[in-house]
């Protein structure tokens, strides 16, 4: 390195000392303006916090029911759909069928016909700890009249309609399917934990209740069909092929009459949650602060590299 690369490396280092010791004398001197933004920034932080409403999460884990043995009646498949029956569903199959469901705006639908459902989603503002009881905005509804006073959408309602509902419920309800173990995690989050353990139990219950009569009436129709067809058909094989099939038919409609949990098994069942899942406050509290003092930093040098060097260079030209 000749003398001239040190002499400049020299001086490159001296700049940045020089920098850096100018930037410490800049924020020093702002040391009160920053300490009391950032002090504001907590305390908005702090009261921010502490207006916003509690949610509890309450959770459930359930394993799919398996479903019946079909293996050797694939190849009937065909007469089988005739009859309105799928002999291809397994026991994943169902599973995600059921998962599909609870997501569906059609069974959405359904759970707005029970009572108290739709007022403790859409219109639901605070919960009593003391009562355990929803309160709802009187803006929204009147749980005393059970009316809705809402300002209806354009070319809606005052009553929430079954998509609005299920855009709020897709946001407090969350289910998913572990790919190894098969298990099925389903939560609900709500300001009341009453209300979100009540809940999860009856998305489990109907969901199960609402396949078990669809296979019910599948199987019903299926071995009306299957019985005909075995009284017309002259042929051996085809009696034979049929028997097996109303035998199948026979199994599924015996399942579905003795499970009340036809598919869904809970393995830890839905409860009423202790402890609030949101909002984190200390997080939101911290975060506030940090940003407060970015944001004082900043403002500092703003002031210091573009106000009070205007300042001097007027009085210079002066």
């Amino acid at each position: 390195m000749t003398q001239t690369d040190k002499d400049n490396s020299i001086d490159t280092h001296l700049d940045d000392e020089i920098n850096l010791r100018e930037l410490f004398n800049i924020l020093w001197a702002a040391k009160k303006s920053i300490i009391i933004i950032t002090a504001l920034f907590a305390l908005g932080s702090v009261v921010y916090s502490l207006s916003l409403t509690n949610y509890y999460k309450s959770e459930s884990l359930l394993s799919a029911r398996s479903a019946s043995e079909t293996q050797g009646l694939s190849q009937f498949s065909g007469l089988a759909a005739m009859a309105g029956v799928n002999l291809s569903s397994s026991g994943e199959s169902k599973a995600a069928q059921m998962i599909e469901l609870i997501k569906s705006r059609k069974f959405v639908k359904h759970l707005m016909t029970f009572d108290d459902i739709l007022p403790s989603i859409m219109a639901a503002k605070s919960y009593d700890k003391a009562s355990q009881e929803l309160i709802f905005d009187q803006k929204v509804y009147d749980p005393e009249t059970k009316a809705w006073k809402r300002k209806p959408k354009e070319n809606g309602s005052t009553t929430p309609s079954y998509l609005e509902v299920h855009e709020k419920y897709s946001g407090m309800m969350s289910i998913s399917q572990d790919t190894r173990s098969g298990f099925i995690s389903i939560n609900i989050e709500h300001i009341s934990p009453v209300f979100a353990k009540e809940f999860l139990d009856l998305i489990i219950r109907e969901s199960n209740e609402l396949l078990r009569k669809k296979d019910m009436e599948e199987s019903v129709q299926g071995l009306e069909y299957l019985t005909s067809e075995s009284l017309k058909t002259p042929f051996v094989e085809m009696k034979e092929s049929v028997n097996s099939l109303i035998e199948t038919l026979m199994e599924t409609k015996m399942l579905a009459q003795i499970h009340q949990d036809y598919i869904l098994i809970k393995i830890d069942p839905p409860f009423i949650p202790e402890k609030k899942s949101k909002p984190i406050r200390s997080i939101i509290c911290i975060l506030g602060t940090i940003l407060g003092g970015i944001l004082s930093v900043i403002l500092a040098l703003i002031k210091h590299y573009f106000f009070t060097r205007e300042e001097q260079e007027v009085e210079y030209s002066d």
